[in-house]
């Protein structure tokens, strides 16, 4: 089994101060809300996932709506936690230890709730071959300096850069690890040693120890449509039925 994460316990400043009411990822789109496609898209009729949602306290009054998305998708209404403010998705990310034993071997897998991914069978079966120590990242063609970009030589990533275009391969925010406790491990480690709360710099540690990190390159633009801030959700509005 996989064990899939979505951080969804941002502060999501820029679009509250766009005027929204209610968390980024229960804004309208379509005929429903983000986190409905979030979770269609990605998660669809993926039996080998166990998935669970990590959000913010103060978005706990939005409890009900939620709760109801998770069923209606088949996900347990018993699998989301609330935690405060955090700075970052990997801080977010930590906070599954309350769902999952920093010494489970299941593989896992964390994703934003604000990216839609569709068509990813290909990066979950990838994931099921992977190593404990291993790690997988999945990137779209990009080149604005709001995404992380990932260096690819001989099917490996070489070299991950936050906000630097260093190749056409930008992360999309999904990004797996072979076992959950390596991960953890990884995790405590980077805070030891840089106190810096990113994915990047995590992936980064494994290239430095020489453990293989993959990457999965989806190059439809249709298959990932991000709505990060408000701009890109006014943008894309019209991409969702």
């Amino acid at each position: 089994m996989i064990n899939l994460i979505l951080t969804m316990a941002g502060k999501y400043e820029r679009f509250r101060l766009f005027g929204n009411k209610v968390p980024k990822y229960l804004m309208p789109l379509g005929a429903r809300t983000v986190l409905w496609h979030v979770i269609d898209k990605l998660v669809g009729s993926n039996e080998q996932l166990n998935v669970f949602l990590i959000a913010n306290e103060r978005d706990i009054e939005f409890e009900p709506i939620v709760k109801s998305i998770m069923k209606e998708l088949g996900i347990s209404p018993e699998n989301i936690k609330y935690i405060k403010d955090t700075h970052s998705q990997l801080e977010t990310a930590l906070a599954a230890t309350n769902f999952i034993s920093k010494k489970s071997t299941n593989k896992i897998v964390f994703t934003n709730i604000d990216t839609l991914l569709s068509n990813r069978a290909d990066y979950f079966r990838t994931m099921s071959n992977l190593t404990f120590n291993e790690g997988l990242m999945d990137t779209f063609e990009g080149n604005s300096h709001e995404y992380s970009y990932a260096k690819i030589e001989n099917d490996r990533v070489v070299k991950i850069v936050d906000k630097l275009p260093i190749s056409d391969n930008a992360c999309s925010g999904l990004y797996g690890f072979g076992s959950s406790s390596f991960f953890f491990d990884k995790a405590k480690e980077v805070l030891l040693d840089s106190n810096e709360l990113s994915f990047t710099e995590i992936f980064n540690k494994f290239i430095e120890e020489e453990k293989a990190v993959y990457c999965n390159h989806n190059s439809n633009k249709n298959d990932t449509i991000v709505l990060g801030t408000p701009e890109e959700y006014i943008t894309n509005l019209h991409k969702v039925s």
